[in-house]
């Protein structure tokens, strides 16, 4: 007879398993299992919390933690729950809650550092390290509770253990900063101090407030409702502009935050005004792209305060709702829009300036404006300045065309193409500053904007770039903090000889306002500052500086970029290689202008320069004035190529050769070639009797040493994270010399009696000659300033 299963007999005994095995998820917990639990709930809410601050929501830092904590921490109970029982159900011989948990932190942990461009396998790998620790600590301090010891025995054996965990790290030199190299004879290498040092300028420090005091109001819609600045308690009520013709593209979310779209976006500034009759000059300062919800704008009190205590108008534009959200993004256009912005705000006080009832009224020089703009804003203070390439068919600027835009600053700015275009300024000064350790725009992007800066001649005007090895990118901005990156991103950046912020700031401080009083105020002996800038350390903290700079007046003989009509032919000597390259960024970048390169391996190579039958007329200029030319230090080209050349095979072929592997970058202990000495370089003119008069440019100034940077706290992950962009140390960057034509004494072998007075008119050659060892030079902008050009005086 067939026997016959009832359903609810099968159905009865899967239900008594499913309840035998639940009832068992528990089974091989204690205390130790369940105080490790807890400790592990600890660790993913420090994480939670931490990818919060990166991510914030606008209602507030404890607001937003808790929320995310409190989420995080029933997630991670029923997770717990759920994931317990199925371990249970498959038999898992664990503690099945303390194993759920572990991979809940580590999940959790991973998906967090994985929206930090970790990468995929390591944000797995730190996800698990991170869950492990927690694990380890947590069952160590559970045995230690656990233990049946007096309460006194056990908060000892405690202490002792968290001090044993937290001195792990501390004594370790693991993980470290990637090694930088060392250069080879070092200690031995004659590097004596120049004979010929800048006099200090005299004049007083721009870096400190002048003699005016300070109006501040602010201007806005009225209805901010973030801020009461712009709220309730705004000065002067703006008009809100229609930015819906550039804008299309603005998340529900920005609405929703903000209370209005790009149909009404409001006009704020922040105003810091000196007190007197005026009209002054008017400096516009506009930050760049940072967290939406973290505003920026007030974190450049400390140049408006000063501007404006130095008889300038400063003013601080709102830009925060163009800026990124994790939660809405950013709208479509950004940087060609806060261009576009900047010049409604300008022709928002133009109209407030035009009333009476404003604190505006009759107080605006307007053929002295500048901008002033920080990261995204750097560009678009560029855009802004060069309107008519994006707005010239925009006829609502029609009243600002003519408003004389004199000077641009540009701190750590990018530098990306709009509309297929870039800015080219004419005529206009420029000013450029960026850090070495700068881990957001990790490119000096300001060179290649320097490099479109052209002059007629008609006018005085100079451009300028800055380079500081141990500056950063947030640190200009009070109200960004120090770091670089968002949390939890930015705790991986090195901090290991970061400028202090308050350092960076003086710098700051000092150049942007020495820039504006020779711009705007016609100081002219400020422009020294720019040509030498060791003749202001007096006001500077301690760093390494590389600067450079050319003037309207400047007599050029050769750009490697032009047709030289000053320059016959060029001639090499003892060089291994010497061609017109273009210099490229730490990403390998091409940066838009091109230079001679030069490298040689033996004492004694020369680079000749014969100038051409035209260049004597153009030389009676410069009586009495300075021979300029800018020069980069590649010798990390010759450290990659011996890498390179070392570790691969001879067959290896050019797919091997562009594998990216930076020497200085490579595993923990490797070997990193040594640096070669600082190029020593002799400075020759030649005139149309042979005669030689020289310089050597050691007794001037250095070569400078370029800044060799470690990013991140772990070197190994260095060429591992966010697309390689950390896996370049170093970025070379121009110095200029200027060197007067008087410090040019008799060549050697010849006396100061038998070498005649130099007339420019007569030199017919320029040489240089490279007296140390191997080394790779680039060499730019040759030529001279004419009498009056240079403003140092050497002592």
């Amino acid at each position: 007879m067939e026997r016959i299963i009832e359903p609810r007999s099968r159905a009865r005994k899967a239900a008594n398993w499913f309840k035998s095995r639940h009832a068992l998820r528990l089974k091989r917990e204690g205390f130790a299992t369940w105080f490790a639990g807890m400790i592990l709930m600890l660790f993913s809410s420090v994480s939670i919390s931490l990818a919060v601050l990166g991510m914030p929501t606008g209602l507030g830092v404890w607001v937003d933690i808790i929320l995310f904590v409190a989420a995080n921490a029933l997630l991670m109970l029923l997770l717990g729950f759920i994931v317990s029982s199925l371990l249970a159900y498959l038999y898992v011989p664990l503690p099945r809650r303390l194993a759920a948990y572990v991979l809940y932190t580590a999940a959790q942990s991973a998906i967090v550092l994985y929206f930090t461009e970790l990468g995929t396998i390591i944000s797995i790998l730190f996800g698990a390290a991170y869950s492990l620790a927690g694990l380890l600590v947590g069952l160590l301090f559970g045995f230690v509770l656990g233990l049946k010891l007096p309460p006194v025995a056990k908060a000892a054996l405690a202490i002792a253990s968290a001090v044993l965990i937290a001195a792990v790290p501390a004594y370790s030199d693991w993980p470290a900063p990637a090694r930088q190299p060392e250069r080879v004879d070092a200690a031995m290498q004659d590097r004596n101090e120049p004979s010929l040092e800048p006099a200090h300028i005299d004049a007083d420090n721009p870096g400190e407030h002048g003699a005016y005091s300070i109006k501040t109001f602010s201007y806005g819609s009225g209805k901010d409702k973030h801020r009461d600045l712009f709220g309730k308690d705004v000065d002067v009520v703006t008009d809100t502009i229609d930015a819906s013709d550039y804008i299309i593209s603005w998340s529900k979310l920005k609405t929703m935050f903000w209370g209005f779209d790009q149909h009404e976006l409001p006009l704020n500034g922040r105003v810091w005004m000196p007190e007197g009759e005026g009209p002054f000059p008017l400096v516009m300062i506009v930050h760049g792209n940072h967290l939406m919800e973290y505003f920026s704008d007030g974190g450049y009190a400390y140049l408006g305060e000063l501007l404006a205590s130095r008889g300038m108008i400063a003013v601080s534009v709102d830009a925060n709702y163009m800026n990124y959200s994790v939660w809405s993004s950013l709208p479509n256009d950004d940087m060609k829009i806060r261009g576009w912005l900047l010049l409604k705000h300008l022709q928002q006080i133009q109209m407030m300036s035009d009333r009476e009832d404003t604190p505006f009224a009759n107080k605006v020089d307007w053929e002295k404006i500048a901008l002033v703009g920080h990261s995204r804003g750097g560009q678009a203070v560029a855009i802004a300045a060069d309107a008519d390439r994006w707005f010239a068919d925009d006829t609502t600027l029609d009243s600002i065309r003519d408003v004389g835009i004199q000077s641009v600053i540009a701190i750590a700015p990018t530098d990306k193409k709009v509309d297929d275009q870039s800015a080219q300024l004419r005529d206009i000064n420029y000013f450029t500053i960026q850090g070495a350790k700068d881990a957001d725009v990790n490119n000096f992007y300001g060179e290649r904007q320097y490099s479109r800066v052209t002059f007629s001649g008609e006018a005085d005007r100079f451009k300028a770039q800055l380079y500081l090895a141990h500056a950063n990118h947030s640190q200009f901005n009070t109200d960004w903090g120090t770091m670089d990156e968002r949390l939890p991103g930015g705790l991986f950046l090195n901090r290991e000889d970061l400028m202090n912020p308050e350092d960076q700031r003086q710098v700051a401080k000092v150049f942007v306002s020495a820039f504006l009083e020779a711009t705007l105020h016609e100081r002219v002996e400020y422009k020294a500052l720019f040509q030498d800038y060791r003749s202001g350390l007096q006001w500077l903290p301690q760093t390494e500086y590389v600067s450079r700079y050319e003037s309207a007046d400047f007599v050029r003989i050769v750009h490697f970029d032009a047709y030289n009509r000053l320059l016959s032919q060029t001639a090499y000597e003892g060089m291994v290689a010497g061609e017109k390259e273009k210099p490229k960024d730490r990403d390998g970048n091409t940066k838009g202008t091109s230079g001679m390169s030069l490298q040689w391996e033996e004492p004694g190579a020369v680079y000749e320069l014969e100038l051409s039958a035209a260049a004597a007329s153009e030389l009676e200029k410069v009586e009495e004035g300075s021979l300029v030319f800018s020069l980069l230090n590649l010798e990390w080209d010759l450290v990659t190529e011996e890498s390179e050349s070392d570790e691969q095979p001879s067959d290896a072929g050019d797919e091997a050769s562009n594998h990216n592997d930076d020497p200085a970058n490579s595993a923990e202990g490797a070997e990193v070639p040594p640096l070669p000495p600082l190029p020593s370089i002799e400075i020759v003119l030649t005139t149309d009797s042979g005669e030689e008069l020289s310089v050597e440019l050691e007794q001037f100034m250095s070569v400078p040493e370029p800044a060799y940077t470690s990013f991140l706290k772990m070197g190994f992950l260095e060429e591992r994270i966010k697309n390689n962009k950390y896996r370049n140390p170093v970025e070379a960057v121009y110095q200029t010399f200027i060197i007067p034509i008087e410090l040019f004494g008799p060549a050697e072998g010849e006396t100061d009696e038998e070498a005649e007075p130099l007339a420019p008119q007569d030199i017919s050659g320029i040489q240089f000659r490279f007296q140390s060892e191997r080394g790779k030079v680039m060499l730019d902008d040759i030529g001279f300033l004419p009498k009056g050009g240079s403003y140092v005086e050497y002592r």
